[in-house]
């Protein structure tokens, strides 16, 4: 359920919802940036998709100052924003890409925005286990997830699309 509904339903009035664009309060994992809208604007923490393996992640009691927990903390992450396994699932065919892509880096690599838009599929496909996503069921990735992997394959303009419902995102593959 939408957040916003969440808060209306709840009985909070227009005027007492707490914006989370302008602002990080939203965060509880300590890794989110702000993002460009509402939808874009939450926490890994409250991504129901991923709680499994939230808990997963050991913090260490005895730290002086404790580590956020936060799924990009885990340990399947830094595999899943391989470059070589994003090139290797880019080429592999999905149902749902309406075309077939081609590499559009210098000498035959992923661009950086082939190497995001791969790595937001794989971590999308990583967290929901086999539920089917397309047109009509799309999902937000947490703030947190997407500022990693824009820092791992930054644009080279510093401009980025964000979140794009199923027909805008049809035209990206």
């Amino acid at each position: 359920m939408d957040r916003e509904v969440e808060q209306v339903e709840a009985g909070a009035t227009a005027a007492a919802v707490r914006h989370r664009v302008a602002d990080k309060w939203w965060c509880t994992c300590f890794k989110c940036e702000q993002m460009q809208t509402e939808v874009e604007s939450y926490c890994c923490h409250e991504w129901d998709l991923i709680m499994p393996q939230i808990q997963d992640l050991s913090i260490d009691e005895d730290a002086s100052v404790p580590a956020s927990v936060c799924i990009t903390n885990h340990k399947d992450f830094p595999a899943i924003l391989n470059a070589g396994v994003l090139q290797t699932f880019f080429h592999i065919p999905k149902i749902n890409w309406k075309k077939r892509p081609r590499p559009a880096g210098p000498n035959g690599q992923l661009s950086s925005e082939q190497y995001r838009l791969v790595a937001y599929r794989i971590v999308m496909e990583w967290a929901m286990k086999g539920e089917k996503l397309g047109r009509g069921n799309r999902k937000v990735l947490p703030s947190c997830v997407v500022d990693l992997i824009r820092k791992t394959y930054p644009s080279p303009n510093g401009q980025y699309a964000g979140f794009k419902e199923s027909e805008d995102a049809l035209q990206l593959f």
